[in-house]
């Protein structure tokens, strides 16, 4: 994954960002995240962070599904996924 000017300060080149779920033409995603564990706290550009095992899973339970190792792309088309906000106890 990678956006923007490599020598911008806002841009990334992360390579290797393991089971990417693209939510947005702009490139906003569910995916992988190797590079830190403070999940729950903004720290991306957009994206929404999941740890590598927990990324697996939404990945294999969206459709359509995607044999390993096989990347497919349906424009326009896919799983209407409801992300609801409830206050941490």
């Amino acid at each position: 994954m990678a956006a923007g000017d490599r020598a911008a300060p806002n841009s990334y080149d992360l390579p290797g960002v393991p089971w990417v779920c693209y939510l947005m033409d702009n490139g906003i995603s569910f995916h992988g995240t190797y590079w830190h564990n403070n999940f729950g706290r903004p720290r991306s550009h957009g994206c929404i962070n999941l740890s590598i095992p927990d990324s697996r899973w939404v990945y294999r339970w969206t459709h359509p599904p995607v044999p390993l190792q096989k990347v497919t792309l349906i424009e326009k088309t896919g799983t209407m996924v409801k992300v609801i906000d409830k206050p941490m106890a």
